[in-house]
């Protein structure tokens, strides 16, 4: 705790003249909400995974699509989170699949229904490169994507956002904040958030001291390089209603974590897996002051999100 508290001090001074490469300009908190995440592009059941179809539909809502950057075994970078098709794919026979992505081609995969699996509706959704989906972002600078690395390596990445003039539109993604600063050594345009995923059972004070170790380990080996080629960090925060201080982390150390990296230039993404749903549960992670959030409701935040911006 008390190492948190200490970096914040003139902290501020460094944010936009230190480090290899900048951080984006400031912006209200208000209008950084589309720089909010809607996980998979689509949430938990709200529309297919990854497809193009719902990164559009995400984007019309006004936030940001995650794609899951997968290789096939010819090469060919497409957005699929799953390491098969079991899922999510329909009318293919089971060995099928079952076999890893990266063991089929682009012509094996190209024409499997990705969608019936969330109704008949949905039967014509295809997977999406990821050349069509940075196609769908050239000259709309509005339109955000994250991008979680899951064999897709960050040079292909790279390149192809580059190709369509995209590349300070796209945020890499990885636990790893080496990982990031890997990406951003053959993309120093482009943008990054690491996440710090931990997913205790309950909210006893030996989860919470156990968590608040994990963040703090890895925001005191990012700070130690000024939060260099960082740009966005992600907390996964449990939410106990029944507890005086509903967050794991705690409330104290999640204000104090966020005043640290707001001194460094770097904004802050916050998810709660427990209570996705809950709109004053958001207000009060945005009222600690949270930047962004990361759903898996996307009809719900955007909902939530009218009433911030108001």
């Amino acid at each position: 705790m008390k190492k948190i508290m200490l970096v914040v001090v003139g902290a501020s001074a460094l944010a936009l003249s230190a480090g290899q490469w900048p951080k984006p300009a400031p912006i209200p908190r208000e209008k950084g909400l589309f720089r909010s995440q809607i996980h998979r592009g689509g949430g938990a059941r709200s529309r297919p995974d990854n497809s193009l179809e719902t990164f559009l539909w995400c984007w019309g809502l006004g936030f940001a699509p995650e794609a899951d950057a997968r290789l096939t075994k010819d090469g060919v970078a497409i957005a699929m989170h799953d390491g098969n098709l079991r899922r999510i794919g329909r009318g293919i026979a089971p060995d099928f699949a079952a076999k890893k992505i990266k063991d089929l081609t682009w012509n094996e995969v190209r024409d499997v229904d990705t969608g019936s699996y969330l109704g008949p509706q949905y039967a014509t959704t295809r997977i999406a490169t990821m050349e069509a989906v940075f196609a769908a972002m050239k000259g709309r600078p509005e339109r955000l994507l994250y991008v979680d690395e899951k064999g897709a390596p960050p040079a292909m990445i790279a390149e192809l956002a580059e190709k369509f003039g995209v590349i300070e539109q796209t945020y890499y993604c990885s636990p790893n904040w080496r990982r990031v600063v890997e990406w951003r050594k053959v993309a120093p345009k482009g943008r990054s958030m690491v996440w710090l995923g931990n997913f205790p059972r309950d909210n006893s004070p030996e989860n919470i001291a156990r968590t608040e170790a994990f963040v703090q380990k890895r925001l005191d080996e990012m700070s130690a390089t000024g939060f260099d080629g960082i740009d966005q960090v992600q907390i996964h925060v449990r939410t106990d209603l029944s507890k005086e201080d509903p967050f794991c982390p705690s409330t104290p150390f999640i204000k104090r974590a966020i005043e640290m990296m707001h001194g460094y230039g770097v904004t802050v993404n916050g998810v709660t897996w427990t209570e996705g749903t809950n709109a004053e549960v958001h207000r009060r992670m945005w009222e600690i002051g949270f930047d962004h959030f990361t759903s898996d409701y996307p009809e719900f935040f955007s909902a939530f999100a009218k009433t911030i911006r108001r």
